[in-house]
């Protein structure tokens, strides 16, 4: 780029959750390489917008369109659950519109869409069609560090990191399961779930369960590193998440069903288990396998380790951010 390019966001970064943690890094990369980093109440004409998912300031965005601006539009997936869920109307019409907002903004207004996985782009080109200008782009993780001095021989705790604990059936359910089987994961010393847990009720019932709730961004590394850890991934039909490429990059196993993007990612890093049932329409999984689960990585913990490790090398934050570098200067010839 020839000169000091104007990257805009809709909104700023959030302190939590993967979308933040994305944003911010793409952030720090674009300042290194001569870019200025601008948002809407700057009242500045920017060069290429970048969406992360949807935006309140749709109309701004059409404004931006009209006034020339490129648009890069980062999709994950859609909100899918309210549909078998027992909300109120007003929280269902809410998912259906941010839902409207997203496809809008990809089928009218994108200039480039970029999906986070294979999986990702499936269900958007199943739902709404081929866009032609687009990529994959994984996400990425700063937290691999080949130097950590993994000593396998300390205790081992079971994490779920979520930015936010969901309270469908399903999730509902597999939470009682990790409660109830905790006493037959021989080499787990405690399970703890970090994320924010306000929606989660009767809390205080979960008796092997320890909600740390939100962590921020900045400590979540040195808290995560200090121990030997299996991450079980709560999520459903996941797009790609953060929390999974970053506990790979630790050197962590993962464990979770076999729904959405987990597979694609996972790498022979752990295992995954089957779901035995329509993920889509919030069928009870089988949660039978959970504990023989666990108990066959914790055994080989040092070899799921060592996959992991090398299976995160995938997710180079670097490389990411380089990918999405070159998106943006294909906008500007």
């Amino acid at each position: 780029m020839s000169k000091r390019t104007r990257i805009c966001f809709p909104h700023r970064p959030s302190p939590h959750g993967g979308p933040g943690t994305f944003q911010t890094n793409l952030e720090s990369f674009l300042k290194m390489n001569d870019c200025e980093i601008i948002y809407p109440e700057s009242k500045l004409k920017p060069d290429v917008i970048i969406v992360v998912a949807g935006t309140r300031k749709i109309f701004w965005l059409i404004h931006m369109k009209f006034k020339g601006a490129k648009i890069i539009h980062r999709l994950d997936g859609m909100n899918w659950k309210y549909k078998y869920q027992n909300i109120s109307i007003l929280a269902r019409c809410k998912q259906v519109i941010q839902n409207l907002v997203i496809v809008f903004i990809r089928n009218f207004l994108a200039n480039h869409i970029i999906y986070q996985s294979k999986f990702v782009e499936e269900w958007w080109t199943r739902q709404f069609g081929i866009k032609k200008n687009s990529s994959i782009i994984l996400n990425g993780s700063s937290f691999f560090d080949r130097t950590r001095n993994i000593d396998h021989s300390q205790e081992i705790i079971l994490t779920c990191i979520e930015g936010s604990i969901q309270d469908d059936i399903v999730t509902t359910s597999i939470l009682q399961k990790l409660d109830s089987d905790f006493p037959n994961m021989t080499n787990i010393s405690s399970i703890e779930i970090l994320g924010d847990h306000s929606m989660i009720k009767d809390i205080n019932s979960y008796s092997n369960l320890c909600f740390r709730g939100s962590i921020n961004r900045k400590d979540v590394k040195l808290i995560l590193q200090a121990k030997n850890r299996i991450f079980f991934l709560l999520e459903l039909n996941p797009p790609c998440p953060n929390s999974m490429i970053e506990s790979l990059s630790l050197g962590f196993p993962c464990i979770g069903f076999d729904s959405g993007a987990f597979v694609e990612l996972l790498g022979g890093a752990g295992i995954a288990i089957p779901y035995d049932g329509d993920v889509w329409k919030l069928e009870n999984p089988s949660l039978e396998n959970i504990a023989s689960a666990v108990n066959k990585v914790s055994d080989n913990y040092k070899v799921y380790s060592d996959i992991a490790l090398n299976t995160a090398k995938r997710y180079d934050l670097n490389a990411m951010t380089a990918e999405y570098y070159r998106v943006i200067e294909s906008m500007l010839i």
